[in-house]
């Protein structure tokens, strides 16, 4: 599979974004610079994919597809698998049997779902995936992401930098199915292992925040002194914290996050509960446009990988506006 021109907006393309899309305050308004757009478009049937649609960065992914295919005129189907991976297979299916003219794809069940996306392969029907990459022979004509192992190695370092030899440090992943999520650990592991650092934690919390409040209340109860907690998204950092202040232990301890999108997080930040959060945009804005693109011809790069800045007090009002309590507008990061 051949996974080559790749392209990298500019960093300060990304710094002038603020987080992402979703419900109530976490929405914040796309402004599209696509300029594709054409008649021909209208009513072209699009089939978007989701494994899923409880956390936040979902939500904003799933509204920044609707909305930016409504812009488009696309005939948009929607199909959330409800975090059953042998109901995306079976979603996929479906819309080849519908003959789509082009599939988005968000999965955090890659081996799983390898097989349907080969028979979209088969029928020749252009995919568009959205973070976590496929899996085997599983092809796609254009992926958005960002460089996960890279970031997650920044992240190793800036523990390693900011924490003194033998500290305390939890880890908490999401999903172990996700790419995403096995990237995120890969890298910073491979940093952290040997650093000087006592990793004396870990569990799978499946990216939610109740999960991750439990486990680490668990980790609070055995363990007298932690100091810091590597959480895979800011879901999690959020029930870690809250885990943390109801022990009244969470002054000095040094908590992250990914994703970077919810006015909740940023409150944290600013208030010092969360120490910072590596952003990773929803793309959802983003896949549709490149969807156009392809639909009109176009061609694409194979791979478009996105910036991960860290958000921290520093920076934070780059991205959030407090009076508000709102994320800042954000333009759409595709450069194509």
């Amino acid at each position: 599979m051949q996974r080559s021109n790749t392209k990298f907006p500019s960093r300060r393309d990304f710094l002038r974004t603020a987080a992402a899309l979703g419900v109530g305050a976490v929405g914040a308004p796309f402004v599209s610079t696509a300029a594709w757009a054409q008649d021909s478009l209208k009513g072209k049937r699009v089939g978007y994919s989701m494994s899923f649609s409880t956390i936040e960065w979902l939500v904003a992914q799933r509204r920044g597809v609707t909305e930016a295919a409504a812009r488009y005129g696309f005939d948009l189907s929607v199909s959330d698998a409800a975090d059953k991976p042998t109901k995306q297979v079976l979603d996929l299916e479906d819309f080849v049997t519908k003959q789509m003219d082009l599939i988005i794809i968000s999965t955090y069940y890659a081996d799983a779902i390898a097989p349907a996306v080969k028979e979209i392969n088969e029928a020749g029907i252009p995919v568009v995936v959205l973070s976590s990459s496929l899996s085997g022979d599983a092809d796609w004509t254009c992926r958005l992401a960002a460089d996960n192992l890279a970031t997650a190695r920044s992240a190793g370092e800036y523990y390693v930098k900011h924490l003194p030899k033998g500290a305390n440090v939890v880890h908490i992943e999401g999903k172990p199915g996700s790419m995403v999520n096995q990237e995120r650990t890969k890298g910073w592991l491979e940093v952290v292992k040997g650093s000087g650092l006592n990793l004396v934690g870990h569990a799978v919390a499946n990216y939610e925040r109740s999960q991750a409040l439990q486990a680490m209340e668990d980790f609070l109860q055995g363990n007298p002194k932690i100091d810091a907690a590597y959480c895979n998204n800011d879901d999690m950092a959020l029930g870690v914290a809250q885990a943390a202040r109801e022990r009244g232990r969470l002054e000095g301890m040094m908590i992250t996050g990914y994703d970077g999108i919810q006015p909740e997080v940023m409150r944290a930040i600013h208030q010092g509960d969360i120490h910072g959060t590596w952003q990773y945009p929803p793309m959802g804005v983003e896949g549709v446009e490149a969807a156009a693109a392809i639909l009109s011809g176009k061609k694409v790069p194979k791979e478009v990988l996105f910036p991960s800045p860290m958000i921290n007090k520093e920076n934070v009002l780059d991205y959030w506006n407090p009076d508000t309590n709102e994320m800042n507008p954000l333009k759409s990061l595709l450069k194509i």
